[in-house]
């Protein structure tokens, strides 16, 4: 049974209180501010919650061993080599050749000899995006763009990475 830790605390926390409440609700509220009756029905309707969500909760745990996924084991998927490598931390300049393999494809696919998609993607004439752009024309990452990618929480890197995906995903769906 997999517990989720924040939902549990909650649920133990306001059944505490409501049994709290329910318990010794008369000292700790002011004198005819509420009565038992609605209290001793919250206490009750968070009591029958809780047991309701143990139950679904014991109801939906694993049976058995899970059998492996067979169906997607040996079949290899585009990206795995780019998600290999960005797994096994390797430099930027690995990741930006192997993209750029990529886009020389689906740029000869668009027609292109080798050398001119490689002058294309050299030039930007390729795309008109500015971050897909940089990537493969060796515009540095500038300090300012460097702060706000770390402010922002996305490495400029992998922002232009993820342009020029996007770029390329598009124009081999056109096709």
């Amino acid at each position: 049974m997999t517990l989720r830790r924040l939902p549990l605390a909650l649920g133990l926390v306001a059944t505490a209180i409501g049994l709290g409440l329910a318990a010794l609700g008369a000292p700790l509220l002011p004198s005819g501010a509420v009565s038992d009756l609605p209290i001793l029905a919250v206490a009750v309707f968070a009591g029958g919650v809780a047991l309701l969500a143990l139950l679904v909760r014991s109801l939906d745990s694993d049976r058995g061993v899970a059998l492996p996924d067979t169906d997607s084991q040996y079949v290899t998927v585009p990206g795995d080599d780019v998600d290999e490598a960005l797994g096994a931390g390797a430099g930027q300049e690995a990741i930006r050749q192997r993209v750029e393999g990529v886009a020389i494809t689906v740029l000869q696919r668009d027609g292109l000899s080798p050398e001119a998609a490689k002058t294309a993607l050299r030039s930007g004439t390729w795309t008109d995006r500015e971050q897909a752009r940089k990537l493969f024309d060796g515009t540095p990452i500038s300090l300012r763009t460097r702060l706000s990618g770390w402010l922002s929480g996305v490495h400029p890197f992998q922002r232009r990475v993820a342009h020029a995906t996007a770029e390329l995903r598009q124009r081999d769906e056109e096709r």
